[in-house]
């Protein structure tokens, strides 16, 4: 019987090899439809598609990279970070993204174990991944991630209200388990933001809010319920607060400045599906006293 630390490797190695997947959607679903906000982020008139062209190439030097230039972390690692033809430094961001895909997918079966519901949950958990990094290039969260997040998990509330969810998708919590918790999820993670989005254009005429935040939260509160929406919102807050205050400090920015929300949005989401219990007892108030027997 295959252990749980093989089962582990495989599910890193799994995970990684999608990573690399979604780093070249990051890259190339924005690329020609959105302006970046972030510096050295190549841009160009003709959309990019995930299918054209077929092959990864180097940006730089538009030269078609061979299989064994995008073996996930260890291609990077070999060559040390740069192409290997023109020697143009490549972003670890698309390392990182194979790390974090890999560390979420071990998580998802330790947590859920080798089901469907594990799987699933890191499906969504890859669309979040991907929803932090354009975010974080181009400040926009593209609604081919959104809407069909959205629309699967009013689906899982709906089937799930006439049959026994196990019946027909098996899908366990933190999945929603009927229409109910669907729509609560959409109303309590929507409705608040959205009303900061209106205040914040009537008082100050302008957007102080994405919508695609907002369609991200109605994504999230279909997929999970509303506890799960508004522990988003509240970790999503505390986080992009925190940095904001930082940013300011350390880059001089102004109070103005506009910061992407989706991943701070992202973090609270794993936060949630991971139950990461210390991390939300820390941020919700826990005593001194608890936080102290904690660490002892």
């Amino acid at each position: 019987m295959i252990d749980t630390i093989t089962i582990s490797i495989w599910c890193f190695m799994f995970g990684a090899c999608t990573g690399s997947f979604l780093g070249l959607c990051a890259y190339r679903l924005p690329m020609g439809r959105y302006e970046p906000v972030r510096e050295g982020i190549p841009t160009t008139d003709t959309p990019l598609s995930v299918s054209r062209p077929a092959r990864s190439f180097c940006p730089v030097c538009k030269h078609q990279l061979h299989f064994l230039h995008i073996i996930p972390i260890l291609s990077w690692l070999a060559l040390r970070g740069r192409c290997a033809y023109c020697k143009t430094r490549v972003p670890a961001r698309y390392t990182v993204i194979e790390i974090l895909s890999g560390v979420f997918a071990t998580l998802s079966y330790l947590r859920f174990g080798l089901t469907p519901t594990a799987l699933a949950i890191f499906v969504v958990v890859s669309a979040l991944i991907l929803i932090a990094f354009i975010d974080l290039d181009y400040m926009i969260i593209p609604n081919v991630i959104n809407y069909p997040g959205a629309a699967l998990g009013i689906l899982i509330g709906v089937l799930s209200s006439f049959a026994p969810l196990d019946g027909i998708i098996p899908l366990d919590r933190p999945f929603v388990q009927s229409w109910l918790e669907s729509l609560l999820g959409i109303i309590f993670g929507a409705g608040p933001l959205y009303l900061v989005w209106w205040l914040y254009l009537v008082i100050r005429q302008r957007e102080g809010l994405g919508l695609g935040d907002i369609k991200l939260l109605i994504a999230i509160g279909a997929l999970f319920g509303y506890e799960c929406a508004l522990l988003t919102i509240f970790l999503g807050s505390v986080l992009g607060s925190v940095v904001g205050v930082i940013l300011i400090l350390v880059k001089r920015m102004g109070f103005s400045t506009a910061i992407p929300f989706g991943p701070y949005l992202v973090t609270g989401t794993l936060v949630y599906l991971y139950d990461f219990a210390d991390v939300i007892t820390f941020l919700s108030g826990a005593s001194a006293s608890t936080i102290w027997r904690a660490f002892q």
